[in-house]
């Protein structure tokens, strides 16, 4: 039974008591984090603490995307300090010099560079990768285990290509950032609701929620206007 918990639904900027888009998937005791921005810590430590998170895999280098990954390399380094059994952190994502930087630790932490030939096993959990159209390098996110998957898009401008690799997940996860009022989304390496709602159609998703919402706006304008639910930060969703 593969469990996955929203631990935040913001994009860029995050309002009161937010945080940044994350999920946390859990099959027993095998668990991976996908993205670590700002505010999610916060919401994970209601859930689960970090002592028990060993994987985490960030989707590209933008802020929004790994902040919080920094103090979770301490709060792993005040782990071991206390003497608590826990592993060392590792941090999977995109061979960026940053995030290779400021995410290793000696002793603490690591990092693991995903391409879209990466195939990660963590325990029972299998999860491979898919280039996005984005203003930097940056991979979607497609996790099975006992024949189910969820597809988490990260940030994207509308790709056929994504569309293909999700078709038929059993939960979709997929950003929406602006309103088509504005534009296409792909002037700024995302999709509007306009795009969000053609790609949700064309996957046939079993389940979705959208993610990387704009801070500014009450989610059911972004609902009413995509025809999808948006996600709830701290929501489980049972596959």
């Amino acid at each position: 039974m593969m469990k996955v918990t929203i631990l935040g639904t913001n994009g860029g900027y995050v309002s009161a008591g937010e945080a940044n888009s994350s999920i946390l998937i859990e099959n027993n005791d095998d668990r991976v984090i996908i993205d670590m921005g700002s505010g999610v810590l916060s919401n994970l430590e209601r859930v689960c603490s970090l002592d028990k998170i060993n994987n985490v895999v960030i989707t590209h280098a933008h802020s929004d995307h790994f902040s919080d990954a920094l103090v979770a390399v301490y709060g792993r380094l005040i782990s071991k300090q206390l003497k608590r059994e826990v592993q060392d952190l590792v941090f999977h994502g995109p061979d960026d010099s940053l995030l290779k930087e400021k995410l290793k630790l000696e002793n603490v932490s690591s990092y693991s560079v995903i391409d879209e030939d990466t195939v990660l096993n963590i325990g029972s959990l299998k999860l491979t990768f898919y280039k996005t159209i984005h203003g930097v390098t940056c991979y979607a996110v497609k996790c099975e285990v006992d024949g189910k998957s969820v597809f988490y898009t990260s940030d994207t401008s509308y790709s056929e290509k994504l569309i293909k690799e999700a078709k038929g997940c059993d939960l979709l996860l997929c950003e929406c950032s602006i309103l088509k009022k504005y534009g296409s989304g792909s002037r700024i390496g995302h999709m509007n609701t306009a795009e969000c709602a053609a790609f949700i159609k064309e996957t046939k998703a079993s389940k979705v929620r959208l993610v990387h919402l704009p801070c500014y706006l009450h989610y059911s304008i972004i609902e009413n206007e995509c025809g999808y639910e948006c996600a709830k930060s701290l929501e489980e969703i049972i596959l």
